[in-house]
């Protein structure tokens, strides 16, 4: 189903947020257009290849100078008949090439703008550097972990990219009830503190620190856990109900640990388990689990993972400017006037 079909998007960011947040619009049916300084274009294509492949397939590519004047002057008239912008600079880059949201409302009250940048706009860290491990530190999720550093960014692609696409689409929604668009403002650190549900919880219950492991579902109890196996592959144990932890027990022939579900200490309940499923393989206890309602599964490594995806890799991101010339076309601009353009460098 392409619900966005029809959209257009503008694709000012870098790297991995932005890109997650456009492509997720373009697979629904936008189509996301990247406008990139011409020479370097989006850091990810240099830095991360792989990524910036997957994160960007199906876009098409702009290479504007918007430090140029004339740049900016395209950028306003590609934005007359944009739906939605998205830019990932800090804070007042946007203002000081006169590109700011006032200055796009102005030419287009339906456009949705959205800003996507590490701390907000305001406040102390507003112009504060950072990447996905600061904005999870700052936000309390590595706290929780320490000192294993996740390995997927969470910020970027939850606190960042999820949130960015779902104030976009709230603001369509909004949109078509008013006629008018709206500035969203997203931050990743904030997106982050949105994640703390469970561990706030706990504090404002008791006014104290989750010790590490002490979390319901951060391996504290034998039910909700992952256990290696005789082949050193692990698999995982997410039987929270009494149901399906008795449910368990019953297959591993060991009803005489149903009652213990949640006493305390867990440590020697966490040792039998764990004795329990060293006996075999994790691919044998799946086989044999999987039927009943255990809420077992193996960890699966990536490359299997992979496996079971429709085309993991995709098609290939655009070249750098390669849609130019067709959009400009396509836009008014004239032949001569893309050649001129291209001379001063204003184009790629």
């Amino acid at each position: 189903m392409n619900a966005l079909e029809g959209t257009l998007v503008l694709d000012l960011t870098r790297l991995l947020p932005g890109a997650v947040a456009t492509k997720q619009l373009a697979d629904h049916g936008a189509q996301v257009i990247k406008i990139e300084q011409p020479g370097e274009g989006d850091y990810a294509r240099k830095l991360a290849p792989a990524v910036f492949k997957r994160t960007n397939a199906g876009k098409k590519s702009i290479g504007l100078d918007l430090k140029k004047t004339r740049g900016r002057e395209i950028l306003l008239s590609l934005a007359r008949r944009a739906d939605v912008l998205v830019e990932g600079f800090r804070p007042g880059v946007m203002a000081r090439l006169g590109l700011a949201y006032e200055a796009l409302r102005a030419v287009n009250e339906r456009l949705i703008y959205a800003s996507l940048t590490g701390y907000g706009q305001t406040g102390p860290y507003a112009q504060m550097a950072g990447h996905d491990l600061n904005y999870i530190s700052l936000g309390g999720i590595m706290g929780l972990n320490l000192p294993v550093i996740p390995g997927v960014q969470i910020a970027d692609l939850v606190g960042g990219s999820m949130q960015t696409v779902t104030g976009i689409l709230l603001a369509m929604v909004e949109r078509n009830r008013t006629g008018k668009g709206q500035h969203v403002d997203v931050s990743m650190y904030a997106g982050v503190t949105s994640l703390l549900t469970v561990p706030l919880s706990m504090f404002c219950e008791n006014g104290e620190d989750p010790a590490p492991g002490s979390l319901r579902l951060n391996g504290h109890y034998a039910c909700y856990n992952v256990y290696e196996c005789s082949d050193g592959r692990w698999i995982s144990v997410g039987a929270l109900e009494p149901k399906f932890w008795a449910e368990l027990c019953r297959r591993l022939n060991r009803e005489d640990l149903i009652a213990r579900q949640y006493d305390e200490p867990q440590d020697s309940l966490k040792a039998e388990m764990a004795a329990i499923f060293r006996t075999r393989s994790a691919f044998d206890w799946f086989h044999d689990l999987r039927d009943s309602d255990s809420c077992v599964a193996p960890v699966l490594k990536i490359s299997e993972v992979a496996r079971e995806l429709p085309d993991p890799c995709g098609p290939p991101p655009p070249h750098l400017g390669q849609h130019t010339r067709e959009l400009l076309s396509a836009h008014g601009l004239s032949p001569a006037e893309l050649a001129d353009l291209t001379a001063q460098g204003v184009i790629a």
